[in-house]
């Protein structure tokens, strides 16, 4: 529950601002020097703090707002025991007034005593059901352990107080705990317009992380125009637009981020600038990008395979298999497409070796695959299908396709409940190498085949033409 601890500090502090002390000024500035003591002197023992605060008890005793006040100030000095006893005086004046359940609730939570400060926001939400502080911080104290009852209390607030923007309090909840659908759900709920910079932010950042990349791409545009300032819209809106291939608009954002001196530049800033620039094709400068992003955090070898892709799309594979190496290399963990990445660039280099030497270059992206299978076993169909989907679309290594393509069918063909990527293998599998040999002229042989492609593929074309289904129109 620590966390709950700092979110409820953040609260009081923009609370010592807000209309509790501004009801009296009087309050408000007997108040000032005690908050600048406590401040200076968290430490007080009890003989100095009495002293302190005697003539503003004395004073305010009467006004539970006053007293409030006061509390807040010393929860935010630690001093708990006298906090405490000031919601009491509070409470003792005025047993419906919440904001003194709330300090008991905000004290427990600064002590990291999350079942009481719940039971004591719940009191405020029962006994001031208009009071919106006692069902957010309600809501905070469960905002992880139940999003659930959080959102139940939203909703209770909703009913209550009905002007309050409850969608944007509860899509915050939700946000902090990382329910991101949850959030976009309801923000989209909320009036953008009326949204603080903070709550846009969160919902742009929560559509980009559920893959709503439009709709957080076009909140950065209304981010930027309502807060122009505000480094972090120019950042998703160029993640937004490298996803979304609009790679001049990501680049606008880039260069904003870049220029400006007030903005500090992360790693993350250059590896984005350098996929911008790369699919704007200016290749040379996406480099540039790339080494300075690794320079900036070299712990993330993510450029070097950036720059393998990008020398790649140059042309240049010796270069692109060099800093792929060096990503692999500091990668114990590669995923599947690490393997699948470093396997293309063999692919293109195959694709320029003569047609003697095609099948002795392609063993390179054999070896690949296979070390992925190896490594993967549970997707070991996926790397042979792999290796024989490349060798059918390079053509003069038809031997290899028809290799893979039956490793791939023995591996699925008897396997019980295959899921959707297992179909899509199984299927394509068939197709290709029933097509081979249809090719070949070895209709007999390649039957089998297309008809495992028409049982999951019932209206596949070539598989109906090949079996005589569906004759071609003279």
């Amino acid at each position: 529950m620590k966390s709950i601890k700092y979110l409820v500090a953040a609260a009081l502090v923009l609370g010592l601002a807000s209309p509790v002390m501004a009801q009296d000024v009087n309050y408000k500035d007997m108040l000032s020097p005690i908050a600048e003591s406590l401040k200076d002197n968290p430490d007080m023992d009890a003989k100095a703090l009495k002293d302190l605060t005697k003539d503003y008890k004395k004073n305010f005793k009467k006004d539970p707002k006053a007293l409030v006040a006061l509390g807040n100030a010393l929860m935010l000095s630690k001093q708990y025991d006298a906090a405490t006893e000031i919601a009491n005086m509070a409470i003792a004046k005025n047993k419906n007034f919440g904001d003194a359940y709330i300090l008991l609730g905000d004290i427990a939570a600064s002590k990291d005593d999350g079942g009481n400060a719940a039971m004591w926001y719940q009191q405020a939400m029962k006994l001031d059901p208009t009071n919106p502080t006692g069902y957010m911080n309600y809501a905070s104290v469960y905002r992880k352990v139940s999003p659930e009852e959080s959102e139940k209390a939203m909703a209770e607030l909703k009913k209550n107080c009905p002007d309050f923007p409850v969608e944007a309090e509860t899509a915050n909840n939700f946000y902090l705990s990382g329910k991101y659908d949850k959030a976009v759900e309801y923000f989209d709920q909320a009036d953008k317009n009326s949204l603080s910079e903070y709550y846009l932010m969160e919902y742009a950042l929560s559509t980009y992380l559920t893959n709503k990349k439009e709709q957080s791409f076009e909140l950065t545009k209304f981010g930027i125009s309502k807060f122009p300032s505000d480094a972090t819209y120019y950042r998703i809106g160029m993640w937004d637009a490298v996803d979304l291939k609009k790679f001049d608009e990501a680049l606008n954002n880039a260069n904003v981020i870049l220029r400006e001196d007030s903005i500090k530049k992360t790693a993350k800033d250059y590896e984005y600038y350098g996929l911008a620039l790369k699919g704007a094709k200016r290749f040379d400068e996406a480099v540039s990008a790339f080494q300075k992003s690794f320079e900036l955090d070299g712990k993330d070898f993510k450029p070097y395979q950036h720059i393998a892709e990008t020398y790649t799309e140059m042309g240049q594979e010796d270069k692109a298999l060099e800093h792929n190496q060096k990503y692999m290399e500091q990668n114990p963990d590669a995923t599947p497409s690490d393997y699948k990445k470093m396997a293309d660039i063999y692919v293109a280099k195959t694709k320029k070796a003569d047609k003697a030497n095609k099948r002795e270059a392609y063993q390179k992206v054999i070896d690949v695959y296979s070390k992925m299978a190896d490594k993967y076993p549970s997707i070991n169909y996926w790397a042979y299908f792999n290796i024989g989907d490349e060798a059918f679309r390079l053509e003069d290594i038809d031997e290899v396709a028809t290799e893979y393509y039956q490793k791939t069918i023995d591996l699925l063909k008897d396997k019980q409940d295959k899921d959707a990527n297992e179909i899509s293998s199984y299927k394509n599998a068939n197709f290709g190498l029933g097509y081979i040999l249809w090719a070949n002229k070895k209709l007999d042989e390649a039957k089998p085949y297309f008809e495992e492609v028409i049982k999951l593929d019932p209206e596949n074309k070539i598989a109906k033409q090949a079996l005589g289904l569906d004759q071609p129109a003279e």
